[in-house]
């Protein structure tokens, strides 16, 4: 098809543009009609080792996991194997089944697929080592009894029926479909959805200790190395693990994403495929307004983002964005109206700010003016639009310092890490440091950075520690973090956020 092609080479032709406009080292795009498939990439999928990214580069894609979750339970909803606006609890063992004390009607499958089962609003329930079985997490963090950020500051649980973005409301949905069906999440995923569609570079946890396809796919060539990004210095992030995996462990790539959405959009057109064109339907229906700083004005269904149809017209979408601590973010998107698929990956994280929003990373900028174009008209090639580049120094010793605090604090805070990176991880981290661009200047100082995270190490997870630290670093650090792109003068540790008791 020939405007499709033409909107593959306009798309081809920016995203230098974007990488350079948002200081991201790389961005992996795939296109799709209901019959065709187009993968592309710019940058670098590893700054070090100058690896370049592709549409086949692979990610750690967090959210992009929730669709999974949705669909799972619109399958066995089919086969008459669960209900999904019945009770969850018959479909649960007893310690994962949901006990809010301000529950006043049963809690169900379809409420937490929504966000409004319950459940406060989290990141990925982080950890450094492979997660454990999903029922054994449930059960141990409904006994805790708060979320993992910040050390627990805020309680589990919340009122039902108001949406708070949880990984671990989707994850006792996760752990439904294992108890339902004997079979472990992500077998059971594999085998009725990955497998099928050909998805091959895709892979959840398995919640076992032995490796998994999803350890082999980290480790590969195609795998993209996550950045913190500093204004345009980029320091890689480690491998975080989601004990929340079922609703936020996926890692895929962009083609074999787009192979997921480009079978829903022809299912959304009335073919049966991974589930029946009635199930997917009921995926559609909108059941709650969504407050997120991501994607805002947007309504949530079972498992999906759905975009607002008078608003948007032509431009109404489905699908997901996502995050992935510390180093990428994503958006997928279905037109449906435009018969466009848009999936997209980049792989740095603005430390400045603990949200990116989808018209401020490189990934949700290329969804959106891919859907533009297709809607508005292809631009004419201009045979390559001029690249500025950021000037940038070797970062001193107090930016190194600095860098390592932030970091520090994401991981042992933010994400409420209870163990702590061995030295020569920390020290990886800067000395793997890089400009976006991959420009040939010195990076962090290595020693510094490494006493920045020590230091933050000792006061995590306490808030109010934390708080008193970044104040006693003066208006130096807060102007350092207002020129690596924060929205105020301020050091944005601790993330307020997370750092207090919230949805």
């Amino acid at each position: 098809m020939r405007m499709f092609d033409d909107l593959a080479d306009a798309v081809r032709e920016m995203l230098p543009r974007v990488l350079a406009a948002t200081a991201t080292p790389g961005v992996s795009v795939a296109l799709a009609t209901s019959t065709d498939l187009r993968g592309m990439g710019a940058g670098y999928a590893d700054l070090a080792g100058r690896v370049p990214m592709t549409g086949a580069s692979s990610a750690t894609a967090g959210s992009l996991s929730k669709p999974l979750v949705g669909l799972s339970l619109a399958r066995l909803a089919e086969e008459g194997q669960i209900e999904v606006d019945g009770p969850v609890d018959p479909f649960l063992p007893p310690a994962a089944r949901p006990a809010n004390p301000h529950a006043r009607q049963p809690i169900t499958a379809g409420m937490l697929t929504a966000h409004i089962g319950g459940y406060r609003t989290d990141i990925i329930d982080a950890q450094l080592t492979r997660p454990g079985p999903i029922e054994e997490y449930l059960a141990r963090r409904h006994q805790i009894g708060t979320t993992p950020e910040y050390g627990g500051v805020c309680p589990l649980y919340g009122p039902p029926g108001e949406y708070a973005y949880s990984s671990f409301g989707m994850s006792v949905v996760g752990c439904a479909v294992e108890w339902t069906t004997g079979e472990n999440y992500a077998s059971y995923v594999d085998r009725t959805m990955l497998k099928p569609l050909g998805m091959a570079s895709s892979a959840l946890p398995t919640g076992s200790t032995e490796r998994s396809q999803w350890d082999e796919l980290v480790d590969c060539a195609d795998h993209a190395t996550g950045y913190m990004g500093f204004g345009a210095w980029c320091v890689p992030s480690p491998v975080y693990h989601a004990a929340t995996y079922p609703g936020a462990g996926l890692i895929t790539s962009p083609l074999d994403y787009a192979q997921l959405l480009q079978s829903l959009l022809r299912t959304a057109k009335g073919e049966d495929g991974v589930v029946t064109a009635a199930s997917f339907e009921a995926m559609l229906r909108p059941r709650v307004t969504r407050s997120s700083p991501v994607t805002p004005d947007t309504f949530a269904g079972m498992g999906l983002e759905i975009s607002n149809p008078e608003r948007d017209g032509d431009l109404w979408w489905w699908g997901h964005s996502a995050a992935y601590p510390w180093g990428y973010w994503w958006d997928a998107r279905v037109y449906p109206h435009l018969d466009l698929v848009v999936v997209a990956m980049a792989n740095k994280w603005d430390m400045m700010r603990l949200h990116n929003p989808a018209d401020r990373n490189a990934a949700g900028i290329v969804a959106q003016w891919a859907a533009r174009w297709a809607a508005e008209g292809v631009p004419p090639v201009r045979g390559g639009a001029p690249v500025h580049r950021r000037a940038a120094t070797t970062p001193g010793p107090e930016e190194s310092s600095l860098m390592g605090a932030v970091a520090g604090e994401r991981a042992y805070a933010a994400l409420g890490l209870t163990g702590r990176f061995d030295d020569a991880t920390v020290r990886a981290m800067a000395q793997r440091a890089r400009l976006h661009d991959n420009a040939s200047v010195p990076g962090p100082d290595v020693d510094e950075f490494a006493q920045g995270v020590a230091e933050v190490g000792a006061l995590s997870p306490d808030p109010e520690g934390l708080r008193r630290y970044a104040n006693s670093r003066g208006p130096y650090a807060a102007l350092w973090a207002l020129e690596c792109g924060a929205t105020a003068a301020r050091l944005p540790i601790p993330a307020p956020v997370f750092s207090a008791p919230h949805q």
